[in-house]
């Protein structure tokens, strides 16, 4: 407790130490309304103008928050969903996100950084410390079926986080360190080599020493569990390593080729439960325009991943051994070719697409018995997948104040060369094929010079990962997860109404949105029958161990409605202040489920009802600057029973930083998360629950030569 309040006491200190005079200027706030969106139309347009319910987190907003990664900056945005914990705490595995109301059983929506998936090709997650902070330009959030554009994974929506383009020579560094042995440090450097070549490398590091994650008891499946003393604080260290060359060797000619590499080693629950991921990014660009508006643009890339993971297994509630062990190398390449033209008649844009999307991956699975022998031969699990997708788009303007958009996709999914050896063996696993046609009509209507109304009507969809269809894993610490083959994709139909307000510093989005999700990919519990007895998993309470394990098999078994309203608001107030609010009220539950009918009625999994979160920042005339974050969220729960008590806490939760130019080039900065400590369960899905973000202090230094 003495070094919790020497930690407060710090970083009340450095806070308020930043306020000290200082010469510097002003750095000027952008007005959002004037940023440049991509995402939404697949098209560059103002913000102010886009007729989709659109969110942008511009660079300096994520430079002046205490988040430890994007995530923790996407949880001010309305409409997601994402548990409420760091990114580099819970299993990669067991950390879903939603958006607009989607269970987090799994993620249901699509990331991208620079038109590349971020989501993992084999279990669809998404790795946020993939994404270093320091070198991103905006991050821009659609909300609503994202499939007609974007295709697979979108069903939610779409974030893209756009990085910054190598434009002049410029050097910037990032070294911080603070609580639990917290560090992080970062390069980005760019070289104008010619007037058509320029060089950009970024390069970040960043590990913990950890917090102990798990409580120290808590109640699930009626049944009270206690902390293993075996339990460890979760601790990590990444790397990423990014070179950038964009080249523009004629007027009308563009393009850029980027390499990545992450590595990051976790430590998760226990000592001897660690894992690797390994994961390197080929991707490219190249854009030709031509005479009367049109332009050609082909992209590329390459992702050649590895995840190793350390399963342990509680032999007594004081001794452990590591029961299974996976190696999950992944292969993931696509591309798209589009065709765009401006007009200047009623059609002011169209758009022609055809993007193609391959992965083969497989997961190797060895399970050991407490001596340490096999239990059984290597058990694999894998497939491959293509999705192939036409579209287009038509952006039309019949009178000045309507704006009509209309995309619509064609697409073809292919599941193939799939097994399964876990026992029983499927066996040969056949190859099946399913068709989706998704279109999206965005309406805009402008009433006023500020004031616009705007609707939406859309469908969606996302196919089962391979995780999903070809995997089975068993674990004596949570039970057993079955695959299926036989999955189709989820459907989504959906609609919003909404109104825009924007005015000089200031814009607002009030939206309303309805959706129906059927081939809702759920689970049905295991038979005593089907339970593998070679692996010793038995399912139900353990009470040597003091868990409860779950043993089910996926399948498309439940319908629900996803319906609620979000709130945006973002002020540039002047004298430097600026203030952000953001709600969503989320009424997500499941209407239909034959295998388990007494969900119909209950929430979705993971879907909190209230989302409350607001900012204010201040940047004095002297150079100094304070922000402070602040967000409620209420409770939701892991599974469709709240009765099972997996509950994830509601809490409230404050953030705040600070900044203070020491030099013209030197800035020294302190961040602080959950300022008053509140603890609560931040992710619970049936296995160990995992608290989010105690109090922590991050300080450190950022210099950038210009």
């Amino acid at each position: 407790m003495t070094k919790t309040m020497l930690l407060r006491g710090a970083a009340a200190v450095s806070l308020l130490a930043v306020a000290a005079p200082a010469s510097a200027q002003i750095a000027t706030l952008p007005s959002q309304v004037d940023e440049i969106v991509i995402t939404a139309d697949r098209t560059p347009e103002q913000l102010k103008q886009v007729a989709a319910s659109v969110s942008v987190v511009s660079a300096a907003e994520i430079q002046d928050t205490p988040a430890q990664g994007l995530d923790d900056i996407l949880r001010l945005v309305p409409g997601m969903t994402l548990d409420m914990i760091g990114p580099d705490v819970g299993h990669p595995t067991a950390y879903n996100e939603g958006m607009r109301g989607l269970p987090t059983t799994e993620t249901r929506m699509l990331v991208l950084m620079d038109g590349v998936p971020v989501n993992d090709p084999f279990f669809g997650y998404i790795q946020w410390n993939r994404v270093p902070l320091d070198n991103i330009a905006q991050a821009e959030v659609v909300r609503g079926g994202g499939s007609p554009l974007w295709g697979n994974a979108a069903m939610g929506g779409v974030v893209n986080v756009i990085t910054e383009a190598p434009t002049s020579s410029q050097f910037d560094a990032d070294v911080a360190g603070g609580s639990y042995g917290t560090y992080r440090a970062s390069a980005h450097g760019a070289y104008k080599v010619s007037d058509t070549f320029a060089l950009g490398l970024n390069t970040a590091v960043s590990g913990t020493d950890g917090y102990q994650t798990t409580p120290p008891s808590w109640t699930s499946y009626g049944t009270t569990t206690l902390r293993s003393p075996l339990y460890a604080p979760t601790s990590f260290k990444a790397q990423n390593v990014s070179l950038r060359g964009d080249f523009t060797p004629t007027g009308d000619l563009t393009g850029s080729v980027v390499v990545d590499y992450h590595n990051n080693d976790q430590v998760l629950s226990t000592s001897i439960g660690d894992d690797h991921q390994t994961t390197w990014t080929y991707s490219g660009d190249i854009k030709k325009t031509f005479d009367g508006g049109g332009s050609l643009t082909a992209t590329a890339f390459h992702d050649d991943s590895n995840f190793v993971t350390n399963n342990p297994h509680l032999l007594s509630f004081t001794t452990q051994y590591n029961s299974n062990v996976h190696r999950t190398p992944v292969d993931d390449t696509g591309g798209s070719l589009v065709w765009s033209r401006d007009l200047s008649g009623i059609v002011q844009n169209y758009m022609l697409g055809l993007d193609a999307h391959y992965v083969d991956g497989h997961d190797y699975a060895d399970y050991y018995l407490s001596p340490g022998q096999l239990a059984v031969p290597t058990i694999v699990g894998g497939g491959k997948q293509l999705f192939v997708g036409g579209f287009a788009q038509a952006r039309i303007v019949p009178v000045d104040p309507l704006e009509i958009v209309a995309s619509l996709r064609y697409q073809l999914y292919r599941s193939f060369d799939g097994v399964d050896t876990f026992p029983p063996a499927i066996g040969a696993i056949p190859a099946s094929n399913t068709y989706s046609t998704d279109p999206r009509v965005n309406v805009r209507y402008a009433l006023t010079q500020h004031w616009a109304l705007r609707g939406a009507y859309y469908q969606s969809f996302r196919a089962p990962t391979l995780d999903q269809l070809y995997r089975t894993y068993a674990d004596t610490t949570s039970g057993i997860y079955e695959g299926s083959p036989s999955l189709r994709p989820e459907t989504l139909q959906g609609g919003e109404v909404g109104v825009d307000y924007t005015a000089p510093g200031f814009r607002g989005q009030l939206t309303f949105y309805d959706a129906t999700i059927t081939n809702l990919i759920t689970q049905r519990t295991l038979t005593a029958a089907e339970s593998p007895t070679a692996l010793g998993v038995l399912c139900g309470y353990d009470p040597a161990t003091y868990t409860y394990l779950t043993c089910t098999r996926n399948i498309n078994a439940a319908s629900a409605v996803a319906r609620g309203i979000e709130l945006e608001a973002d002020w540039r107030l002047g004298h430097g202040v600026s203030a952000g609010l953001a709600y969503t009220y989320a009424d997500s539950h499941y209407t239909g489920d034959p295998q388990d009918p007494t969900a119909v009625g209950e929430r979705l999994e993971g879907v909190p009802m209230h989302n409350i979160s607001g900012r204010v920042s201040y940047q004095a005339p002297a150079g100094w600057r304070v922000a402070t974050d602040v967000r409620y969220v209420s409770a939701s729960y892991g599974d469709a029973h709240p009765n099972d008590g997996l509950i994830q806490n509601a809490h409230f939760v404050v953030d705040a930083s600070a900044s203070y130019p020491v030099t013209h080039s030197l800035q020294a900065y302190v961040q602080v998360q959950n300022l008053l400590n509140r603890q609560y369960i931040g992710n619970n899905g049936g296995g160990v629950p995992i608290l989010g973000t105690p109090f922590e202090v991050l300080g450190g230094f950022k210099l950038a030569l210009r």
